[in-house]
């Protein structure tokens, strides 16, 4: 937009030149008897009125050429200004956008390095359970974190966080077993396994907790409830992974 500006006040720079020109015709020189004598010897001498017209166009031009610059410095300016207003806007994007990538990679590399999930399972079954013992399944899949240990049958909490739990447990024949997910040697659930008039029975459950770092989950006895001989089977599992 600013260059059609510019041509307009060019092209009025040049109309005024000549409308200067013509509003200052020049004056013919008045004959008489003496200067026709000597027309011959002065017909070549400039004509005053002439130089006027120059000196005036060349004065106009002068001064509209200023305005000419004034108006182009001023319209640069503010296309400078204006390409210097959307850079700043883009930058400022730019500086969002890093901060938002920095806080993803930062979440993903925590979530690599506290991750935390486990699967296991019963390798021999366990016969005649005793109330609030601790079932050890024994044969671990999955440990990532190495917050599940074997050894003792606890999961014990690597931070605080919320957690999920699954417990799947199966009995045979002619038996009802119950047993309960433990967090810190209270029941936080219930699994309920009826094979009373079954070859075998089987019964899951699940539940999500909120632990502290240290607090300790296992699958036990849920005291002396239900009808032996209490037999857990090689297909009871004990599954758990930490959502945040």
């Amino acid at each position: 937009m600013a260059r059609y500006h510019i041509s307009f006040l060019v092209l009025f720079c040049v109309i005024s030149l000549f409308d200067h020109g013509s509003c200052n015709p020049v004056e013919e020189p008045h004959h008489d008897e003496h200067q026709d004598e000597h027309h011959d010897e002065h017909h070549d001498a400039p004509i005053v009125g002439h130089h006027d017209a120059f000196l005036k166009a060349e004065f106009d031009l002068t001064s509209l050429n200023a305005d000419l610059k004034k108006y182009i410095h001023h319209e640069i300016q503010e296309e400078v200004h204006e390409v210097e207003n959307h850079t700043d806007h883009n930058t400022h994007e730019i500086d969002d956008l890093h901060h938002e990538i920095k806080k993803l990679h930062d979440e993903v590399e925590y979530f690599k390095s506290h991750h935390v999930a486990f699967s296991a399972e019963l390798t021999h079954p366990i016969e005649n359970m005793v109330a609030e013992e601790i079932a050890h399944f024994d044969k671990v899949r999955v440990n990532s974190g190495h917050a599940y240990h074997a050894d003792t049958g606890k999961f014990v909490a690597p931070e605080e966080g919320f957690f999920y739990f699954s417990v799947t447990i199966c009995t045979k024949k002619d038996s009802i077993l119950e047993m309960a997910l433990h967090v810190n040697d209270h029941d936080e659930m219930l699994i309920h396994a009826d094979a009373e008039h079954l070859e075998m029975g089987c019964a899951s459950n699940s539940e999500i907790v909120h632990l502290q770092k240290g607090d300790h989950v296992e699958v036990v006895k849920h005291g002396p409830d239900g009808v032996p001989p209490f037999y857990v089977h090689t297909m009871s599992t004990f599954t758990g992974f930490m959502l945040h």
